[in-house]
């Protein structure tokens, strides 16, 4: 775009992609409020004269996200930059996507042949890139990608402040002094959400005894296990493979407080066939009370403002096991002796490696290999409650009422 384009400023809910047009138009005062409560709105950047928006934005700062659309002239998004809010008031460049189209009928994100950018940047500006010039029916390539940090990062905006968000250059902007608006749209009628990372679901309902899920495979119901007491003397705690157990295994940036803690499990048993049960989830208890809110547990150098819509942080599983063992009870490699132990998971053991006065107890992971996250559960005040590896098996499901 041009040095100093001309724009009138459209406060709104956001942009119909399908019906190519402006929804839920909202005066400048309602938008700015929004602004100030963290609440989702949207900003369209629309040339005079024109009907659709050359730039939209769209913020919703309590989810610590802002997203800026370029929209070309027969309105179709062809890019995008993702940022996320950190804790120092800075906006950091998550993500970006560019979309390039051969025809001015081609359909938006047309898979198969608009050519297509993809980029995503961590907290130290280590990247990844994936090109398809031709979209898939073409050639494509990935590799990593870095950008200094300074490169992707920028002030905050305040309210009506939008060039920087706009990767646009040099802006003129406008505000109608009577602007059209629509009456409020509930949240779910709104036309875009922001991207949240994955959330825990159900745990409640999860670890309560005889509560029963309806899943495509069938009905289950919860049965609860104790699986023992996790010895810990150092309160930091591992979670893993414990085929990928070593001395060096990384363990969570939240400590607990050393003592012998209890472990359960969430088993799921199927109505109809009682002989097969799955391990759902599986809880050290750290603390007594009641969870208030739930967060993803962290290993050093991750920050969960950098996940993505529907993203998680996780270890990953190829025995079809995981365990929790405290970082001071983890031996210098995990050898066929060890090996044998673990495979005795049924679906839980308990295991003290020699010379180690700590313990270390796995169990089944749900439907087998894959990556599963770890949740923490805090008590209103903050204290640690439990951490939680849910194996995404009720994930999504719904506990049916009696």
């Amino acid at each position: 775009m041009s040095e100093g384009t001309s724009f009138e400023v459209i406060c709104c809910e956001g942009w119909d992609p399908a019906a190519r047009v402006l929804v839920g138009r909202l005066a400048p005062g309602t938008a700015r409020e929004r602004d100030a409560a963290g609440e989702q709105y949207a900003v369209a950047l629309v040339r005079p004269g024109t009907e659709s928006p050359s730039v939209l934005l769209e913020i919703a700062w309590q989810h610590h996200f802002a997203r800026c659309w370029h929209v070309d002239e027969q309105g179709r998004r062809r890019a995008s930059f993702e940022y996320r809010l950190l804790e120092d008031g800075s906006l950091f460049l998550v993500r970006v996507e560019q979309w390039t189209y051969k025809t001015p009928d081609q359909e938006e994100f047309d898979k198969q042949t608009a050519g297509r950018v993809e980029m995503s940047f961590g907290p130290e500006g280590e990247g990844w890139m994936h090109q398809a010039p031709d979209g898939y029916a073409g050639g494509s390539s990935s590799g990593r990608a870095h950008k200094p940090v300074s490169e992707l990062t920028t002030p905050k905006p305040a309210f009506g402040e939008w060039e920087s968000l706009a990767n646009s250059g040099p802006l003129t902007l406008r505000t109608p002094e009577a602007p059209e608006t629509d009456p409020p749209l509930p949240l779910e009628a709104r036309p875009w959400r922001p991207s949240v990372p994955l959330r825990p679901n159900g745990m409640v309902e999860m670890f309560t005894a005889g509560t029963r899920f309806a899943l495509r495979s069938g009905l289950v119901e919860v049965e609860l296990q104790d699986a023992g007491r996790l010895r810990m003397s150092s309160g930091r705690l591992v979670a893993s493979d414990p085929a990928f157990l070593d001395a060096d295994s990384d363990h969570f940036t939240v400590t607990v407080p050393p003592g012998e803690h209890r472990v359960e499990l969430s088993v799921i048993r199927f109505v109809d066939e009682p002989a097969h049960e799955r391990v759902a989830a599986a809880k050290l208890v750290v603390a007594d009370g009641q969870v208030a809110t739930w967060e993803v547990a962290l290993w050093p150098g991750q920050n969960a403002l950098f996940l993505g819509d529907g993203e998680f942080y996780g270890y990953g599983v190829d025995s079809g096991t995981g365990c929790f063992a405290d970082a001071d009870a983890l031996p210098e490699e995990v050898d066929d002796d060890l090996m044998e132990k673990f495979a005795e998971v049924d679906p839980h053991v308990d295991i003290t490696p020699e010379g180690a006065d700590g313990n270390i107890i796995a169990f089944a992971t749900g439907w087998g290999d894959g990556s599963y996250p770890t949740w923490i559960g805090r008590a209103a005040d903050g204290t640690p409650v439990c951490f939680v590896t849910d194996m995404l098996v009720l994930n999504g499901a719904q506990a049916l009422t009696a």
